[in-house]
């Protein structure tokens, strides 16, 4: 039986043994929390089972095979090990607890920081996600180089909804450039795998994406990349190069007749040098209030860019809703949407750019187009 037939019957009863559980550590904390109260905390306190997330982002591997020259995990591996988990992947019994205890989830985002065809659970909890109804997405991005035949006909077998591959290039030559270890015409022929098992199934599951990450050094493949998405079946999707000391376009007035991006090296995290009033709908800190992030671990991570510090809760130990009544948590939430509370000694986003952009703009994260 599916569950989206008995999600009402089969809401966990020991969730509600936890509800008003979370203590207020902020009444005694050193910290003191900057002046925030219970009443405000309790703005963003989930309280019912009923109000849990329907969708949230779970990164199942944060390891990888390939050696990007500007990946920001390479260059902070001796952090990650230290203070975020290490590097490793998520057992499929961890995956199924959190699905058998969370019948509301019906979408989950599974990539993030790693390969997630590193994860030798992958296909059970492929499987599993497809028989308790939950949609699979992979939007974060894979390297497709290592992975069997068998998990690619179980991405289109159990609908995996979105995957996107990062390439970078239209030609071996360019992709090796930025993707070391990675081989080019692997990825295009596992590419063409899934087309073929999309056509045996008769599926058009999952989506595929081809993204480019605009450079210096492939600016010049642009369209070729665009014709050789268009023959695999794949939507072209361009992206900004994060790291402004590498590879800088060169011909950016092309490019942006080219592909329509016009956000350059390092904007990413400057978003909102020239916000708008769309800046409300800034995804990364949606997830923080719409789809949460755990790490591999069940570390509560926030949001998708958090990678070096977790909050205290966890997944795995403390259950969803606990987890995100964390007290750090909520206080979070609450600097982020009121400048009034200023930045908390060890919150993850105290030390994150997107954050401060916010701050230098003076402009709270709106959340009327996410509640």
């Amino acid at each position: 039986m599916k569950r989206r037939t008995f999600i009402k019957s089969a809401i966990c009863l020991g969730c509600a043994g936890v509800l008003g559980v979370t203590s207020y550590k902020l009444m005694n904390s050193a910290q003191n929390f900057h002046g925030a109260t219970k009443a405000d905390l309790d703005k963003f306190r989930i309280n019912s089972v009923k109000k849990l997330p329907t969708q949230i982002r779970l990164d199942v591997c944060n390891m990888c095979q390939l050696d990007c020259v500007k990946c920001y995990m390479r260059r902070n591996e001796s952090v990650i090990e230290k203070e975020c988990g290490g590097f490793g992947y998520l057992p499929f019994e961890n995956f199924k607890k959190l699905c058998d205890e969370n019948p509301q989830i019906e979408k989950m985002e599974i990539s993030n920081n790693g390969e997630i065809f590193l994860n030798p659970d992958l296909d059970k909890i492929l499987q599993y996600a497809y028989y308790m109804g939950i949609d699979i997405h992979v939007s974060g991005g894979v390297n497709l180089n290592t992975v069997s035949e068998q998990t690619l006909e179980n991405l289109v077998k159990y609908q995996v909804k979105i995957l996107t591959v990062s390439i970078d290039g239209a030609t071996p030559e360019t992709y090796s450039i930025y993707r070391r270890g990675g081989d080019f015409d692997t990825v295009i022929n596992n590419c063409k795998i899934i087309n073929k098992f999309k056509q045996k199934y008769d599926s058009f599951f999952p989506e595929l994406n081809y993204k480019f990450i605009l450079f210096g050094h492939n600016e010049h493949e642009i369209q070729a990349a665009k014709e050789l998405a268009k023959k695999l079946n794949m939507n072209i999707q361009f992206a900004s190069n994060y790291a402004v000391d590498y590879s800088p376009l060169k011909n950016v007035d092309k490019v942006i007749a080219q592909t329509g991006q016009k956000s350059f090296e390092g904007e990413i995290y400057d978003c909102f040098k020239k916000f708008s009033s769309n800046v409300s709908d800034w995804y990364f800190c949606t997830d923080f209030f719409a789809q949460p992030q755990f790490n591999w671990n069940g570390d509560l991570l926030g949001c998708c860019l958090n990678f070096l510090r977790p909050f205290k809760s966890n997944l795995f130990k403390d259950g969803l809703l606990k987890a995100l009544n964390d007290t750090e948590y909520l206080y979070s939430k609450l600097m982020l949407t009121n400048f009034d509370f200023k930045p908390l000694d060890g919150s993850p986003c105290s030390i994150c750019s997107c954050y401060k952009n916010l701050i230098d703009n003076n402009y709270p994260f709106r959340l009327r187009k996410i509640l």
